[in-house]
């Protein structure tokens, strides 16, 4: 039995026609199936916890494919109980979809699902923790990256722009990233701040831009700022951008498309196992893409090969 989380409203609303090309490959070949339709932010992670607890009828390991962006992975992630036998599948239907990207999955939606259906492969990868202060305290699992700063600045925005879905309509998804981005490089502020590796290398910092960890490769749609990022090492790998002007910015993202950005000047880049950051003025927080509010101080860590992954 597969459970399918779909996301209708993906890709400004493509989803559920991606869904119904796929419905009518899994009746024509007898797949059994359940489908859940996600109906509002967080539902995902409902509908995820339900599968994987202790009150769902189906006791045996369960295989959940979500469709949908980076965001519907991510929540499906912060759903599942980690305790129960469950094996993750993703079919992307979003405009970044930065996980496929990584994982190396079929662009293809129909090649994706046959992908998944006859695979025996299972990867057995990372993910991270983000944990901040959200009158509470507060935490967030993610599985492609997780950032301060400008990147987040440019997801927040990317949430709220009504230009997402006229570029996707237009089939220029891709597009969306670099209006907004360009946006942010004129809007972006800086900010001071220290970074704490591991719990023993501080390393201060002056006019931070962005500091973002990987699990994947690549963020906001293509970005390659982890080149070297490996989701089943346990390691977090780390972009820091800081002490730039706006141009210069611009210049290292350009570069960065390509991995090239990590040898130029404002560019460091670290492999550590967890993290802290401070900044001294708020920034934009982000976990795959998802807001976490504005934040002055975060930690980050890697949980080391928990999630199966039908790869």
């Amino acid at each position: 039995m597969y459970y399918f989380i779909v996301n209708p409203h993906s890709r400004s609303g493509k989803g559920l026609g991606i869904w119904n090309r796929l419905k009518k490959q899994l009746d024509q070949d007898s797949i059994p199936y359940e489908v859940y339709m996600t109906e509002r932010m967080g539902h995902a992670t409902e509908i995820a916890g339900f599968l994987t607890s202790p009150r769902h009828p189906d006791k045996t390991p369960k295989t959940i494919i979500a469709l949908g962006g980076d965001g519907t992975l991510n929540e499906v992630l912060n759903g599942i109980s980690m305790s129960a036998a469950v094996t993750l599948g993703y079919i992307p239907s979003g405009s970044g979809n930065d996980f496929s990207r990584g994982m190396k999955l079929p662009r293809s939606s129909e090649k994706a699902l046959t992908k998944l259906l006859h695979t025996k492969r299972i990867r057995v990868i990372d993910y991270g923790i983000l944990s901040y202060t959200d009158g509470r305290p507060a935490h967030r699992r993610f599985i492609v990256s997780s950032g301060i700063g400008y990147d987040a600045e440019v997801c927040q925005n990317l949430f709220f722009t009504r230009l997402k879905k006229l570029f996707n309509w237009l089939h220029m998804g891709k597009l969306v990233y670099l209006v907004i981005g360009v946006k942010q490089i004129i809007l972006c502020r800086s900010t001071d701040g220290c970074l704490v590796l591991d719990g023993v290398k501080k390393v201060n910092l002056k006019k931070i831009r962005f500091i973002s960890s990987h699990i994947q490769k690549y963020e906001g749609g293509g970005f390659r700022f982890a080149p070297k990022a490996d989701p089943a090492d346990g390691y977090l790998d780390l972009c820091v951008v800081s002490g730039v002007s706006r141009l210069r910015l611009t210049w290292l993202l350009a570069a960065s498309l390509m991995g090239k950005h990590v040898h130029c000047k404002g560019v460091r880049t670290y492999s550590c196992r967890e993290a802290s950051i401070h900044t001294d003025q708020p920034l934009s927080v982000h976990a795959d893409g998802e807001s976490c509010g504005r934040q002055t101080d975060i930690s980050i860590r890697c949980v080391e090969r928990k999630v199966s992954f039908l790869a």
